[in-house]
């Protein structure tokens, strides 16, 4: 067991990692920090949301405000806009990581793959 707790992951790329918030700067000067959880990832879609990354510009408007949603949910569209466009180049780098955060709690939830418990000894029986 010794030897696994040395053992490192490989280095993911920084554009392939997902943050777990952000902050962005408004022209007002404030900075504002966007985030998603459970709760308001799960209210989103109950509200009709559905995160389509092949068509990302469709949905942008419902993610960005859905991502100001957790810190700062008295905030109107109107103000979340001026924000998101005082932005300037970086908006399409940023709709690309608010689509991974959005991702992230629902793969938290089922798991990523890599595995850190006993493949042969399961926690769950099925009776069938």
């Amino acid at each position: 067991m010794a030897e696994q707790a040395n053992i490192k992951k490989p280095a993911v790329p920084e554009e392939e990692r997902t943050p777990k918030y952000l902050v962005l700067k408004g022209p007002d000067g404030k900075s504002y920090r966007l985030e998603f959880n459970r709760k308001i990832v799960k209210q989103m879609q109950i509200n009709g949301f559905e995160l389509d990354t092949n068509r990302l510009y469709l949905c942008a408007s419902e993610l960005i405000a859905g991502a100001f949603k957790m810190h700062h949910r008295w905030m109107e569209w109107g103000d979340i806009e001026r924000i998101w466009v005082y932005q300037g180049s970086k908006r399409h780098e940023l709709l690309g990581y608010l689509a991974r955060m959005f991702s992230k709690p629902a793969l938290d939830l089922m798991g990523d793959g890599e595995e850190t418990g006993d493949e042969e000894n399961p926690t769950f029986e099925i009776v069938w």
